[in-house]
């Protein structure tokens, strides 16, 4: 069951890829994996990604991006297919991967995953570069297998793994290749939150359009802070942030922002 947000009354732009969609609903830009039958990364799907990516760097209308499926699985990882067409073309495609990956975390607004069924390998990967994880509770499992096949989760897995849930959790899931269910990943903090299947759209819907509402020059900002402090001294990290307070603060959201809470009504920002 594919899972899209529509706000109401807003109109939706259509872009149709060989595996991908992407919808674009006012300030909801929602890119939907759709090959079938689990979304098994292909050289093509990485591709696709890519070039979605790059798109979502431009200036533009999206505040915040929601990632999800047109199927039973969020994506089930790599088709092994396409592991075995030679070393060149793996570690090929293993770079390539990691690229696209990066690209998305570095998308400048906040992202959401929105995580039916399985989130396997790659799909585990591609939902830890995302800003929030919601995941329907039920048979889906989340979790790196690779090394139950000789493989590494090279498309960033053990290094976001580490970062989100600590060293213990990351080599306990890595090193046995665990593949965990929703109430599990919420407790180790690997998902944001869980919810019922049923409900995965809503609560998609109600956190992307509390994100819409919101400044999003700041938000924009504080992503940059928290991605480019994580690998710098704490000195390194508090200049970034000092730069970005300044850059933010000569922004027309910025002073309507404080305006709004002296003036005691609601803030209208402009995205400026």
């Amino acid at each position: 069951m594919e899972h899209i947000i529509r706000p109401e009354g807003i109109s939706s732009v259509n872009q149709r890829f060989r595996h991908l969609r992407v919808i674009r609903n006012g300030h909801i830009c929602s890119v939907i994996l759709d090959r079938g039958p689990v979304n098994a990364l292909d050289e093509s799907l990485i591709e696709e990604l890519g070039r979605v990516s790059e798109d979502l760097h431009k200036p533009g209308e999206a505040r915040v991006v929601v990632l999800s499926s047109a199927h039973d699985s969020f994506m089930v990882g790599a088709d092994l297919n396409m592991i075995n067409r030679g070393w060149d073309r793996v570690r090929a495609n293993v770079h390539a991967f990691q690229q696209v990956v990066n690209l998305w975390e570095s998308i400048p607004c906040p992202t959401i995953a929105l995580i039916g069924g399985h989130a396997l390998g790659a799909g585990c990967e591609l939902a830890l570069a995302c800003t929030w994880r919601i995941m329907s509770r039920g048979h889906g499992r989340i979790g790196l297998p690779e090394a139950r096949r000789g493989l590494i989760a090279a498309g960033g897995g053990t290094q976001r793994m580490a970062r989100i849930v600590g060293r213990a959790q990351a080599l306990d899931l890595c090193l046995r290749g665990r593949m965990i269910d929703a109430d599990e990943a919420y407790r180790i903090g690997l998902v944001s939150c869980t919810c019922d299947p049923a409900d995965l759209d809503h609560h998609g819907s109600e956190l992307a359009q509390e994100i819409v509402d919101l400044p999003p020059l700041t938000l924009a900002a504080v992503k940059r802070c928290v991605l480019e402090g994580l690998d710098v001294s704490l000195a390194e990290g508090l200049a970034i942030e000092e730069r970005e307070m300044v850059a933010v603060g000569e922004t027309f959201d910025s002073r309507e922002g404080v305006q709004s809470f002296l003036e005691k009504r609601p803030p209208r920002f402009e995205g400026r």
